[in-house]
């Protein structure tokens, strides 16, 4: 009789912490059909994985420079006539894959049980190979495959359709999740949503939180992913909506960013929750809850989820969601979450064609000065960021900068993947005062459109954004900025708009050549090349900024609408780059000093010696 699915995968996940007394902190099912699972886990600079596949052959595993085969830094491993076996590989450019002559992996174990595969080694996270890719804070792109037989003497077998591609966060901080087993819950989940047989899905719903006589405190969320679909949820994302909606918009259910979604989706802007595959949910720290049960607490939330269907699978439904674990005994602080970045708006622009286009959104020292000495002066407490753009995104920062010096990043992916966002813990809790200022920038590749990418809900318009949970909370709900649209609209050679403003977009009256058009169609009908788009990234980034610093509820502080101008940087952080020595070893600038001088003095106490014997 075939084991059902879930009690296998509880039995794998089981041996994982069992085989050696190892225990992983993370997990993910690679595949669609639960026969390759990864658990893994970072200590210092080493991280060590165990691959759980439905296998005798040989097993895959690697990471991708964008989730294809090319340019790729692979591990295969397997046991073969009892012998265990694991060699590390790269392709090139062209696909053709090599045995690195620097082996990088560590193999603790390789075990067959009958039916799996399992593999257990190590590797650092820096290797000092350059045919190996670094591990970092950045979305990794992870590629496996695995064939009914092992390699054998005349070389790899041709893995056919058993491989694949998943999107990971292989370093985020690992959160001990245990709750007492008598705490209260509940559930938002889908109730039969179908599945299109297309690739990728984004199916939202309305919630209303619980009613409840007192104060309480949500202080975890977990997944709830419907058996057998744990490959075909990719993330899930919880929003706060307004309060003054009525129950009737609970009914509402329908696929987002769509053109007849319900309007009351518009007003759900602020996360609260992000999940992605891979992930084990969110736990708040000790000290910190989500407030619920009081009338200034959301009441209207919007769940959104990403379905990941590339294989075309038809007639699915879905059952998915989060279950969110509350408590009566209420912590010692309300968390909050803050968004900053860019105002999402038209004013938002990015030209076609273009290989590289930075923006820059800026939570001001204005906003947070008159915000912070009105409600915390002593500042806010950062424990947990999530960077959010949309396809053309490549990578994002969260700086952090106080009295013109730039602090040590908040955040940052290198890597970004649109279909991969969760909230990022810090290692340690960052404080936020009066008078500091905080940039969201973003990258973006629109090479492939020929037409401008403006700032807006759907997928194919583009955001930058930081959402950064923090407590205590504080009414600030929205710390952002905008470059100014008459410096925009000059570059291109724009004179005067007709005013009053009567239309969206507004219409432009001079110069002759634009006369009557919108300005976002005058901005299409400028002949952009790569270079004058880097000319007006260049502009754009000094412009003149409008703040935006909103409180809940749409009210807003004094500052809001004033106009300034970016903040003056009196110095940037840069991280520590690592020395990579003959020896194949990665030391940081403190790690070599610290061996130079070692040397140093070794060699004149020998010399010392040598002078006085």
């Amino acid at each position: 009789m075939k084991m059902p699915v879930l009690l296998l995968f509880l039995l794998l996940v089981a041996a994982a912490h069992s085989l050696d007394g190892t225990s992983f902190g993370h997990s993910a099912v690679l595949d669609g059909e639960g026969k390759y699972q990864v658990h893994w886990s970072h200590k210092g600079d080493t991280i060590t994985f165990l691959l759980q596949v439905e296998t005798l052959g040989y097993v895959g595993f690697g990471f991708s420079p964008n989730g294809a085969m090319a340019s790729s830094d692979i591990v295969i491993g397997g046991v073969e006539n009892g012998k265990p076996y694991l060699q590390d590989y790269y392709t090139d450019e062209n696909r053709v894959l090599y045995r690195d002559s620097q082996q990088d992996y560590t193999l603790k174990y390789a075990k067959e049980n009958g039916t799996h595969t399992l593999l257990k080694f190590s590797r650092a996270l820096h290797t000092c190979d350059s045919n190996d890719r670094t591990i970092t804070e950045s979305t990794v792109r992870v590629i496996w495959a695995y064939h009914a037989d092992d390699m054998g003497a005349t070389g790899l077998i041709y893995h056919g359709s058993y491989r694949g591609r998943k999107s990971l966060r292989l370093l985020n901080p690992e959160k001990d999740s245990a709750l007492p087993l008598e705490t209260p819950y509940f559930n938002f989940t889908n109730v039969d949503v179908p599945i299109p047989d297309k690739d990728t899905t984004y199916w939202c719903q309305m919630f209303k939180m619980p009613t409840l006589s007192k104060k309480h405190h949500i202080v975890k969320v977990e997944p709830l992913i419907q058996k057998g679909h744990e490959n075909l949820v990719h993330h899930i994302l919880l929003y706060e909506c307004d309060r003054n909606a009525s129950d009737a918009v609970l009914d509402s259910g329908h696929e987002c960013y769509h053109a007849n979604m319900p309007d009351i989706f518009l007003t759900c802007e602020t996360v609260l929750y992000a999940w992605a595959i891979g992930g084990e949910g969110f736990i708040y720290p000790p000290h910190v809850g989500l407030s619920i049960g009081l009338s200034t607490d959301p009441k209207y939330v919007l769940m959104e989820i990403h379905y990941d269907n590339p294989s075309h699978q038809e007639g699915l439904t879905d059952n998915s969601g989060i279950r969110l674990y509350y408590t009566p005994h209420v912590r010692k602080y309300d968390a909050g979450v803050l968004e900053m970045g860019i105002w999402v708006s038209l004013y938002h622009m990015i030209p076609p064609g273009m290989p590289e286009f930075s923006s820059e959104g800026h939570c001001t020292m204005e906003c947070l000065e008159e915000a912070l000495n009105n409600e915390k002066p002593s500042g806010i407490h950062v424990f947990a960021v999530l960077l959010h753009a949309h396809l053309a995104g490549r990578a994002i920062k969260a700086r952090h900068f106080r009295k013109g010096e730039e602090q040590p990043l908040l955040a940052y992916d290198n890597e970004f993947d649109f279909n991969f966002q969760e909230f990022q813990y810090l290692e340690e809790e960052r404080t936020i005062l009066p008078g500091d200022n905080l940039i969201t920038e973003c990258q973006y590749t629109t090479k492939g459109r020929s037409t401008m990418t403006w700032g807006g809900l759907s997928t194919r318009d583009e955001m930058c954004l930081s959402y950064l949970m923090y407590y205590p909370k504080i009414n600030l709900a929205r710390c952002e900025s905008i470059p100014e649209i008459a410096e925009q609209l000059h570059f291109i050679g724009v004179k005067e708009i007709y005013t009053p403003v009567t239309s969206w977009p507004f219409i432009i009256k001079s110069p002759k050549k634009y006369n009557n058009l919108t300005f976002t169609d005058a901005m299409n009908t400028f002949q952009w090349s790569q270079k004058k788009g880097h000319t007006f990234n260049d502009r754009v980034r000094k412009m003149q900024i409008n703040v935006r610093c909103s409180k809940y509820e749409g009210h807003e502080w004094m500052v809001q609408g004033m106009i300034v101008s970016p903040p003056k940087v009196k110095k940037t952080h840069e991280q520590e780059p690592f020395v990579c020595l003959s020896l194949s070893n990665c030391l940081n600038s403190d790690m070599l000093i610290f061996l130079l001088t070692t040397l140093l003095s070794m060699f004149y106490i020998l010399n010392d010696h040598v002078l006085h014997s």
